[in-house]
């Protein structure tokens, strides 16, 4: 998936010309805590916090007086989502430039928009139940992870990897089309994974259900 599909150029960039207090006027308007600086020739210089800009003792003074301040966040148009999401992430971006091979603005990325467009996909629309795993480093492989899950005839919807609180471990988020995932978690357990959260229907847990409901109305008769 390439940034240049979720590209969007609604908002002029600033120029190093501009007042401060200007420009957190405009942050405020636009609803955005960072904003892309370019040159009059459109090459993209950097991106500036609104709270850098806030711990200023001077708003009515230029930008160009604080080209220190400005932040070098930015991707090509050829890279892909997921070089734009590590991006946003290690910045905590509210947006994201992108440029071309020169440098040039083209464009930028709203990162509250991204999100929602990563939650129509189906990984997160379609029904089904979520687990977390832990395990050694060492041992990961999503392959044997996988075959598991696909023997008792349910497939993966998404995964990803975190960091463990355990030195040397991985946690592996999954997402499986299945609400009843109990023959899952069995097969998992018996391969030794370390089950850390599950979140499903168990179709085991509401027979007890109605047992149990169908015993108090017996009681109570």
């Amino acid at each position: 998936m390439n940034v240049a599909k979720h590209l969007l150029n609604d908002i002029k960039p600033l120029q190093s010309s501009e007042r401060v207090r200007d420009i957190l006027d405009l942050m405020e308007e636009l609803k955005f805590t960072h904003l892309p600086v370019i040159e009059e020739s459109h090459h993209y210089l950097g991106l500036i916090d609104e709270d850098d800009l806030l711990e200023l003792e001077d708003d009515t003074q230029r930008l160009q007086s604080y080209h220190r301040l400005l932040k070098p966040y930015s991707v090509p148009l050829e890279a892909d989502i997921f070089k734009a999401v590590q991006m946003i992430g290690a910045g905590q971006l509210s947006m994201l430039p992108v440029v071309d091979k020169e440098g040039n603005y083209k464009g930028y990325i709203c990162t509250r928009e991204l999100l929602q467009e990563i939650g129509r996909q189906p990984t997160f629309t379609e029904s089904g139940s979520t687990l977390v795993l832990e395990i050694p480093s060492r041992d990961y492989q999503m392959s044997q992870v996988a075959h598991i899950v696909e023997s008792e005839d349910a497939r993966i919807l998404g995964f990803f990897i975190d960091n463990s609180e355990e030195l040397d471990h991985i946690e592996i988020n999954l997402k499986i089309n299945q609400q009843d995932i109990t023959r899952i978690l069995k097969s998992l357990e018996r391969y030794n994974y370390k089950i850390k959260e599950v979140h499903h229907t168990s179709l085991f847990d509401d027979t007890l259900d109605q047992r149990y409901e169908a015993l108090m109305k017996y009681l109570n008769m």
